[in-house]
């Protein structure tokens, strides 16, 4: 009688110990949209948060990415960046090329261009108009994702990735 307790109790300690490997401490992604979003909004934001910020916007595309042909790749591509992020290499060419195909698998081939307002602002506009842009951007993959419009939302978090990582000229 006491082996079969005790045999029960370690299979529930066990089995306690195993859940949050198996999902149970995964952040949701509306929850990781709305803590890049919560960096972008604070006016004082550092490299850290900001890297942070990214990090979570690709989070949040990985977990909500359809089911797809192409899902596999943008995987593999979107880690590759999130890796390369965690390295501290959020300029490099490499990277925006990757999140450069990873947009065209979820936007219908189209590629990213530079917001038309980025284009033609005064530049000591730019940095304050840029975080509108992204503002709307993190919004607008939530109000999709809430939608179900998941390759949408994707979309608009890459468009964010991008253009935070994206230098600008004035």
């Amino acid at each position: 009688m006491k082996n079969r307790r005790r045999t029960a109790l370690m299979g529930l300690a066990l089995l306690l110990a195993v859940t949050p490997v198996f999902g149970g401490s995964q952040e949701s992604p509306e929850a990781l949209i709305g803590r890049a979003r919560s960096v972008i909004q604070d006016p004082h934001f550092s490299r850290d948060a900001i890297t942070d910020s990214l990090s979570d916007a690709l989070g949040a595309a990985l977990l909500i990415v359809p089911a797809t042909d192409y899902a596999d790749d943008f995987r593999a591509r979107i880690e590759t960046v999130r890796k390369m992020f965690d390295d501290e290499a959020l300029f490099s060419d490499k990277g925006r090329q990757y999140l450069g195909l990873a947009y065209r698998m979820v936007s219908g081939g189209r590629t990213w261009q530079i917001p038309e307002e980025l284009k033609t602002l005064d530049p000591k506009k730019g940095i304050e108009r840029s975080l509108d842009i992204c503002r709307h951007l993190l919004e607008s993959a939530l109000a999709e994702l809430k939608a179900g419009r998941n390759e949408k939302a994707v979309s608009r978090l890459l468009e964010y990735v991008i253009l935070v990582v994206t230098p600008i000229e004035a």
